[in-house]
């Protein structure tokens, strides 16, 4: 979902709804500023300050990083300012942390379906772009909205946001070298329909904006428009990957850097100093940002994200809490970060699992591990307007605002099998189409076929979304025709009045 020039403060407000329900989930930073003593521009001197996220060199400055902050998601990317005398950076949950720079806003709390891969300044400093992998654009401050690729397919995730000359316009790019060109820049070429070595990991414009760079993951540079080529690591043994460009102020020369902090220079970019041996163990070079006098640069290090522990049910502790905080933040519901793994927890394993395309065995297996490094929330048939989905396919149910999935839910619903109630012959079916809640009740409702708890019935005939126990909600269809969840979840739905009388259900396979 991409919000329209300048609404997003409105646009947010009409979530507000789904991102207090997410925080009851999932703790998300706003926004922080941050200062810290600027410390000489060397990896030493960095690491002095146990501060190692960022590296500057040349005329670039260090501000500080996050480094020691106990972050609920982990930061995308970073973009320095107009002058180059501060930097912002931005986490996978939209949350912006300001480094002697303004604070112009993000997008924590707000149910993302992809996560954020970058961020990018104006040319004034004004303001910034926030991007997510989906191609969803976000703008705060003096940022302008020209366009977005939510909703279009894509072959590659985006990478990154590129303004065009004077702000009038940006590229995207994807990991497949496809660039996507809105307001006032033109398009000049792309890898989009070559077949790649490595994947295009970083793209740099050319200072009069009539051309640009994309650079792969083995150093291999496409120049396009009036984008010059000055040489590539292609033939260079490398020690890691390539994983980011910046260009000189001229435009002249570039430099290439390399997950280990290795720098290398061609045309007129000179060497100003290398991060390779100072990036701390267990973290890796992710962004070269150029400084705008094109005179120096910073270097922005990642931790890995370590794996989830294979566990299942009965498993407690800080292991559990990791596997829990990760479900919630792609909006699987729990019934609270505790540290058990208990049934309710294995419900939204479940879910998971579904979602996810893996073998539906309520443990985090080996494959379900493998999936956490990758998936993210999941995206809803529907893409505007407040309502519940069902879908029968994957066996989930889903509350979704505005094309966002806030919460997903493992359901069960009917097997399709002929059986009799009542002296009549029916077959448990669960009806495709459109639906609205016609009526409900807040007790056990004991009814021909069992109880049903707490159930919203959405037909004249009786099938609702009701509680179960857990042990009665397993993750295939096993109703006479009804979404069952589990109890918890129900009691979850009737608590936060999510699910009133009239509220749409969209039942689909």
């Amino acid at each position: 979902m991409s919000p329209q020039p300048p609404s997003v403060s409105r646009r947010l407000a009409r979530v507000l709804l789904a991102a207090v329900l997410a925080a009851a989930s999932c703790v998300a930073a706003v926004g922080v500023a941050l200062t810290a003593a600027v410390v000489t521009a060397s990896p030493a001197a960095a690491a002095t300050t146990h501060d190692n996220t960022v590296f500057a060199f040349g005329s670039a400055t260090f501000h500080g990083s996050t480094e020691s902050i106990a972050l609920p998601h982990p930061l995308a990317a970073m973009a320095a300012t107009a002058n180059g005398a501060g930097y912002w950076m931005v986490a996978q949950n939209g949350a912006v942390f300001s480094f002697n720079a303004p604070y112009h806003g993000g997008i924590a709390g707000f149910p993302l379906a992809y996560p954020v891969v970058g961020i990018t300044a104006t040319p004034t400093g004004g303001g910034y772009w926030i991007v997510t992998s989906d191609g969803s654009v976000f703008p705060f401050g003096d940022a302008h909205w020209y366009g977005a690729m939510t909703h279009k397919h894509l072959n590659a995730p985006i990478k990154a946001l590129i303004p065009g000359p004077g702000g009038k316009g940006y590229w995207l790019y994807a990991g497949d070298g496809g660039v996507f060109g809105f307001g006032g820049v033109k398009f000049y070429g792309s890898t989009g329909s070559m077949r790649l070595n490595r994947p295009i990991v970083s793209m740099a414009s050319t200072p009069s904006g009539k051309g640009y760079w994309l650079v792969a993951a083995d150093g291999g540079i496409f120049g396009y428009g009036d984008a010059r080529y000055h040489g590539s690591t292609a033939s260079i043994r490398l020690a890691a990957p390539i994983v980011g460009m910046a260009r000189t102020g001229s435009g002249r020369g570039y430099w290439l850097a390399g997950a280990d902090g290795g720098v290398f220079g061609f045309g007129d970019a000179k060497f100003k100093g290398s991060a390779a041996g100072f990036v701390p163990y267990g973290s890796h070079i992710t962004q070269l940002v150029g400084m705008p006098d094109g005179a120096g640069y910073r270097m922005l290090a990642l931790r890995n994200i370590p794996d989830v522990v294979l566990m299942h049910p009965g498993w407690t502790g800080p292991a559990v809490i990791d596997v829990q905080r990760r479900l919630a933040s792609m909006g699987y519901w729990l019934n609270g970060i505790n540290g058990v793994f208990d049934a309710d927890m294995q419900q939204a394993v479940y879910a998971f699992q579904k979602v996810n395309n893996l073998p539906r065995t309520g443990n985090v297996d080996a494959a379900t591990q493998a999936a956490f490094r990758t998936a993210f929330r999941p995206r809803p048939r529907s893409t505007t307007g407040t309502l519940f989905e069902i879908n029968k396919t994957k066996q989930v149910l889903m509350y979704v605002i505005n094309g966002t999935v806030v919460y997903v839910w493992n359901t069960s619903t009917g097997n399709e099998h002929p059986f009799v109630t009542q002296g009549q012959h029916e077959i448990a079916h669960t009806p495709e189409g459109l639906f609205h809640v016609l009526s409900q009740i807040n007790a056990l409702d004991i009814a021909p076929l069992g109880t049903l708890w707490r159930p919203k019935f959405f037909t004249n005939t009786g099938v609702a979304v009701h509680g179960d126990p857990p042990s009665n909600v397993p993750p295939y269809p096993a109703s006479h025709g009804c979404a069952r969840i589990s109890n918890a979840a129900i009691n979850f739905i009737w608590a936060a009045g999510i699910m009133p009388l009239g509220t749409t259900v969209w039942v689909y396979v």
